[in-house]
């Protein structure tokens, strides 16, 4: 017994009900050109015949008949689209039920419109055969077997040798995976009726199932002996010769098939195919595009988009094709592969295991499935699983390099190196056509020092890929790890032998024409290879990044704009050049720019995404979440997106918008941390502690041995006050893991239970253990300086400085410690933090407020009004400029500026002596 591969019976279901029937031509009077339409269709010529039935309607646009055969003929010619548009309007002229409504019928199936069928055709067991045979192929479609059945068989009751009923049992049998069984109703269909185009159809669909396909390719031949102009036998002979992949031979069909119906939609959709076969994605999305807005729901359409997505790099929208395909034929395995793909694309590794288990159960040793499974343990770091599917797949395909090589990075996760080795090694022999398991090796090699062994592998793959430059360029990379820079630039040299333009190999030429001081040598370098490839953008990019390293602005600003300008519809280099203006201090170009690109692409979603992250970068935090929610209209699907939404919202103060968009990437991925984190704050800030007690306890449950959920509930205690209870959260999750910021959380709970020398004891002994933390340590001199326990902030303060010289929060607290303290360095600190951070409006208070106490009023007060113009809103800021002012005989600016200082809420450090100073005015 042969078994139908899904895709098969997927298509045998949506196809093969769709007759391929003939065509039509005219003169002068409307009766005369009607007469030669008919004369013209009965020969099998159907443009001749619409020709002259449009020259007939142009005349007489109510002309009924005239409409019928129009339509008539678009539905065998398989232009679907347009024979609902003409059988519609002969309706609407008051053509009779009995007359139109099998034609639209018959259109509906082409389009996958089944339940129209269904709910226009009329349910009589004792009508018309024709139309009881059309409901039956339309219950059939929507996967009511039984009852499809049922009206096959009540055909048949009525006459033995029904061949409209002999066709549907067999395509019943077909699915049920009997085919011989088919292929016997089929004959006996044909016996009846030799000449019937619609069982011959069905006859070579079964053969070709059953991998016959000479037989298959006689059958089409016959239907085109039949009706030429048949449009469906060349589709299908396109088809099969596709499967064969004779790719001249099914464009030569497809040609064939345009000619008698430029718009028919198995044309389409084949074409699609041809031009997805052979490489070209964005070809076969256009003919997809023309598919799916004549019919939005045709499902044969609506998978392949979804492939075609997936290799055009859109993951989400393959996501939003296969979503309605899934919906229809949930056990669709070519689909669901797809969508476990997808799945992994977007990080939702759970996601995908949840999807793939119970096919595997069905399937337990199909080699994809396998693969899958292993990849999604892979990237969620399970190796031991991810490693028993890989080794299981690569038992039933023994000689498949890709499993071998998932099998060795499974292996280097569990730190089985050795064995990692071998199975890369393995990979590499079996794979002798590309490099990239061999490069895999190589790399693995590299990353474990074991340079002597990776050099020896990259020349094994030499003998077979000499012509490569990415291996040349491979092996002056393991050169450089052996410290042989001369055998490396010849390797690099190599490369740029074979390609010219091979930019890896150029970029490391490059970087050591650079390391050597010789940048002239690496630009003309890149000008060289831009001669060959005048209007590179990545070459051009390239020079941009070379002067920019040696300070030449303009002219690294001139290469950017000039590939932006060769390139004015690619994001790639409008990103470039925007992210370079907003470096430079030019964010009104980045802004014109992008809004240029994004309004002549206004649904591209990438350059939405840009003009949204330039908004943001550039201050419009307001008009980046309008780009964003723009963004998400077309990307419905993206938990990502929906955060950055929450976090605009937040930046905007706007408690309640974060939350929801938080809540709307949960939606889409109920196991985000992220969002469960912004959940649970948002639900404090909005003083809901239930709700955020509840959202916290979710990721306990979700995920019990992640230390995040307690540590939430934690959080949520202790803005409750109640520090015991929240410790025994903390100090819970830190069990989980031991990392620094969950011991600072069991440091403030310690101290606001009272506890401080038991806080002091804990977090000192994590900091001798774990010297290198520095932001656990950052964290408590803040907090000893914040409670005026100034020598030990200093001592914590002078360990992080020494380790990290350029820590500018360091260095600015330190200057304001050693201030309070009464230590004279305190001046000298807060100046290397402005030399770091000449703009930062907190460095410059610290250095204005030290001015001022030191007697400089002058340099105090320019320094601090510089400070409150940058930081509007800092209390704390707005009372050291009302001193200043105050100082320097302003009493009435100085009162402005005090009155700003305690006008809020936010607490700050010196609210007391500002209240005082005020008071005294």
């Amino acid at each position: 017994m042969h078994r139908l591969c899904h895709r098969c019976l997927f298509l045998l279901t949506l196809c093969l009900l769709l007759p391929a029937l003939g065509g039509c031509h005219g003169a002068k009077g409307s009766a005369d050109l009607l007469a030669g339409a008919r004369q013209y269709h009965q020969q099998g010529q159907p443009r001749a015949a619409i020709i002259e039935l449009k020259n007939l309607l142009q005349r007489e646009p109510a002309h009924i008949q005239a409409r019928l055969l129009l339509g008539t003929i678009y539905s065998e010619t398989g232009e679907a689209l347009s024979a609902e548009k003409e059988l519609r309007k002969a309706q609407a002229l008051g053509a009779p039920a009995p007359q139109v409504l099998p034609l639209l019928a018959r259109t509906w199936l082409m389009l996958g419109q089944f339940e129209q069928v269904l709910k226009e055709l009329p349910d009589d067991a004792d009508g018309a055969v024709a139309v009881q045979a059309m409901r039956g192929d339309a219950l059939l479609a929507l996967g009511r077997t039984a009852d499809a059945r049922a009206v096959f068989a009540a055909l048949l009751a009525r006459h033995n040798e029904q061949p409209e009923a002999l066709l549907g049992l067999a395509r019943i049998a077909a699915l049920e995976q009997q085919l011989p069984s088919a292929e016997l109703l089929v004959e006996q269909a044909l016996r009846v009726q030799p000449d019937s185009l619609e069982g011959l159809r069905l006859q070579g669909d079964l053969q070709r199932m059953q991998a016959r396909q000479g037989d298959a390719q006689q059958s089409y031949r016959k239907i085109l002996a039949l009706a030429p102009d048949n449009t469906q036998a060349h589709i299908d002979l396109a088809n099969l010769a596709l499967q064969e992949n004779r790719f001249d031979e099914a464009a030569a069909q497809l040609a064939s098939a345009r000619k008698t119906a430029p718009n028919n939609l198995g044309v389409l959709q084949t074409q699609a195919l041809l031009d997805f076969r052979q490489g070209r994605p964005k070809a076969a999305l256009a003919a997809l595009q023309l598919v799916l807005k004549a019919a939005p729901e045709h499902m044969p359409a609506l998978l392949l988009s979804g492939a075609v997505q997936l290799a055009l790099g859109s993951p989400q929208l393959a996501e939003n094709a296969l979503q309605p395909f899934l919906a229809a034929h949930p056990s669709h395995l070519y689909a669901n592969k797809m969508m476990a793909s997808i799945l992994l694309l977007r990080g939702k590794n759970d996601a995908a295991i949840e999807l793939l288990l119970p096919l595997l159960q069905a399937a337990p040793d199909d080699v994809e499935l396998l693969s899958l499974a292993g990849e999604a343990h892979l990237r969620a770091r399970r190796y031991a699983v991810a490693g028993s599917y890989f080794e299981k797949a690569s038992a039933l395909t023994p000689d498949t390099p890709r499993l071998h090589a998932a099998l060795g990075i499974s292996r280097l996760g569990l730190g089985e190196t050795a064995r990692a080795v071998n199975e890369l090694e393995r990979a590499s022999v079996l794979d002798n056509k590309t490099p990239q398991t061999g490069t895999m090796l190589v790399m693995t090699l590299l990353r474990n020092k074991d340079n002597a062994r990776a050099l020896a592998a990259v020349q094994a793959m030499e003998q077979q890929h000499s012509a490569n430059p990415l291996l040349h360029n491979l092996k002056g990379g393991v050169y450089l790890a052996l410290h042989d820079v001369r055998a490396a630039r010849a390797s690099f040299e190599q490369a740029l032998r074979l390609d010219a333009v091979y930019l890896p190999a150029l970029t490391n030429l490059a970087t050591l024409d650079q390391a050597e001081n010789q940048p002239q040598q690496a630009q003309r370098r890149y000008l060289a290879a831009l001669a060959k490839s005048p209007k590179n953008a990545q070459l051009q990019a390239a020079l941009a990044r070379l002067a920019a390293a040696q300070g030449q602005v303009v002219e690294a600003q001139r290469w950017l704009e000039l590939a932006y300008k060769e390139h004015p519809d690619e994001v790639a280099p409008a990103s470039l050049l925007c992210n370079f203006y907003l470096q430079t201090g030019a964010p009104d170009k980045a802004l014109a720019l992008v809004r240029s690109l994004q309004s002549g692409h206004p649904d591209n979603p990438e350059a939405l995404a840009l003009r949204a992250q330039v908004e943001y970068s550039a201050g419009l935090a307001r008009e980046a979440l309008d780009s964003y929610a723009r963004l998400a209209t077309v990307q419905t699907g993206s938990a990502p997106l929906q955060m950055r939404i929450s976090s605009l919202h937040l930046a905007l103060d706007d408690h309640q918008g974060a939350l929801q968009a938080a809540r709307r990437a949960l939606a889409l991925d109920p196991s985000l941390l992220e969002a469960q984190v912004v959940e649970v704050a948002m639900q404090l800030a909005l003083k809901r502690p239930r709700e955020a007690l509840a959202a916290a306890r979710r990721v306990q449950q979700q995920q019990p041995r992640l230390a995040a959920g307690y540590k939430l509930e934690g959080d949520v205690l202790l803005a409750q006050k109640q520090p015991h209870e929240a410790l025994a959260l903390y100090e819970r999750a830190f069990q989980l893991d031991k990392v620094g910021p969950l011991q600072v959380q069991v440091y403030r709970a310690l101290l606001a239970a009272g506890q401080e020398r038991q806080a002091d004891s804990r977090i000192e002994a994590w900091l001798k253990a774990n010297p290198g933390d520095l932001a656990t340590r950052l964290y408590l001199a803040g907090s000893k300086l914040a409670s005026g326990q100034y020598r030990p902030a200093i001592v914590h303060y002078e360990y992080i400085v020494a380790k990290q010289p350029d820590n500018v929060v360091a260095l600015n607290d330190l200057a304001w410690a050693y201030l309070q303290a009464g230590d004279g360095r305190a001046l000298d600190t807060a100046e290397r933090a402005r030399q770091l951070a000449p703009g930062n409006p907190a460095v410059l208070d610290t250095v204005g407020w030290i001015a001022l106490q030191q007697g400089d009023s002058a340099r105090a007060l320019a320094l601090l009004q510089k400070a409150a113009g940058l930081a509007p809103a800092s209390p704390e800021i707005a009372y050291h400029l009302g001193a200043a002012l105050l100082k320097a005989g302003d009493k009435a600016a100085a009162r402005r500026q005090l009155e700003q200082s305690l006008a809020g809420s936010q607490p700050f450090a010196q609210r007391v002596e500002a209240q005082a100073m005020l008071s005294s005015l």
